[in-house]
């Protein structure tokens, strides 16, 4: 679509018997029949496998059900997996191969959307997640008498007669001629960029990726009541109704992936690590005026009314080793750490640079002066 292909992930979260594979084998019954039981992929697939038949399924919508670990070994590997399927799919690049006499193989990037279904959020980290989009499916949401009757729509081919009326619509009124194709495009082009626009103007802070999401998923809308509207089944009135409604559940629903994508920064993870270690005892920080004769091992730094005074290496260290013991992902370096956490604001730079030369009862020390009050805001789960 003139380079504005969507690039990101539907995922789709809930707790067992939430209705998460139903779901999703409706939405793919526009494609063919499915069930929650013959889902077309699954987390317990190889990864190889997952990645070919990506490339395989173009111009459909897949699904790779079911994130669900049992165990940390298990976690690693298919968060590992779910780390994969989402970048290729948010960056819509193929892995470079070689063949067995060292020439290049054609990149097998993806060539369609798919859906991931999962009890949680794999821990992607901050990238990863910004290439998602997420919804929740909580249990009782689902009205299941409206479930059955497009089950058995489904299975009568209902849906997948509406997805072929709305491909020969398309073809009818944007892609008869050579013409005809490079004018839709182009408008593509051009709605995307007002959709995009419109979000940004919106107020909400975000990922720069979460306003083309907003785009795709309001362009695909857009062509969806057009088609029902030329066809007849529905009228003016009910299409503009439909138009807002959407429009407002959507930017609601990218509120909160933006809060997602914030919550996932490394700055971030790094401040909510620390300050349940603080609070655990589990490192030490002393007294800024304190002046012991030995200062405890553990020591990462010290403290006043408006500061933790934190060495770097050891602060990050702790941090770093309490994401592995609990099997998440902490991926920022020690020297790009201050960098980070002054971006979010966290840091008294005053003078410039990131760390500072502070004199301490114990003598002069370089370390990064953390705001607590900020500390606490995030830790409570405020924004910046």
């Amino acid at each position: 679509m003139m380079d504005c292909e969507p690039k990101f992930v539907f995922l789709l979260l809930g707790r067992t018997g939430a209705g998460k594979s139903t779901l999703a084998a409706l939405f793919l019954s526009f494609f063919g029949r499915f069930t929650a039981s013959d889902l077309p992929l699954s987390f317990r697939d190889t990864p190889n496998s997952i990645i070919h038949n990506t490339f395989a399924l173009k111009d459909v919508l897949t699904c790779i059900d079911d994130f669900h670990p049992c165990g940390r070994q298990e976690e690693q590997n298919l968060t590992a997996t779910a780390q994969s399927i989402i970048r290729a799919y948010g960056d819509r690049v193929g892995r470079g191969r070689l063949r067995a006499d060292a020439s290049f193989m054609s990149a097998r990037q993806p060539q369609g959307n798919a859906i991931i279904t999962a009890e949680y959020p794999p821990d992607v980290g901050e990238s990863g997640t910004a290439r998602c989009f997420a919804v929740e499916l909580r249990l009782g949401d689902m009205n299941l008498n409206e479930l059955s009757f497009f089950q058995s729509e489904a299975a009568a081919g209902t849906l997948q007669s509406c997805m072929l009326g709305f491909l020969q619509w398309l073809r009818g009124k944007f892609l008869y001629d050579e013409d005809a194709e490079k004018r839709f495009l182009s408008s593509l082009r051009n709605a995307f960029e007002d959709c995009r626009n419109g979000f940004r103007q919106s107020g909400i802070r975000c990922h720069g990726r979460l306003p083309e999401i907003v785009a795709w998923l309001e362009i695909g809308m857009a062509m969806l009541l057009l088609f029902l509207e030329e066809c007849g089944m529905l009228s003016t009135d009910r299409v503009n109704v439909l138009r807002q409604d959407f429009s407002s559940l959507l930017y609601a629903m990218a509120r909160q992936q933006a809060q997602n994508i914030e919550q996932d920064k490394p700055a971030l993870i790094f401040v909510r690590k620390l300050s349940s270690l603080i609070e655990s005892g589990q490192v030490s920080i002393l007294k800024k005026d304190e002046a012991p004769g030995f200062p405890p091992k553990d020591i990462i730094g010290y403290e006043d009314d408006t500061f933790y005074y934190l060495f770097n290496d050891a602060a990050h260290r702790a941090v770093r080793k309490l994401c592995e013991e609990q099997g998440e992902l902490f991926t920022i370096s020690s020297r790009s750490l201050p960098k980070a956490l002054a971006e979010e604001g966290l840091l008294d730079t005053a003078e410039g640079e990131n760390t500072r030369s502070v004199r301490f009862r114990s003598g002069t020390k370089r370390v990064i002066c953390l705001y607590k009050e900020k500390v606490k805001h995030v830790v409570d789960g405020g924004m910046r």
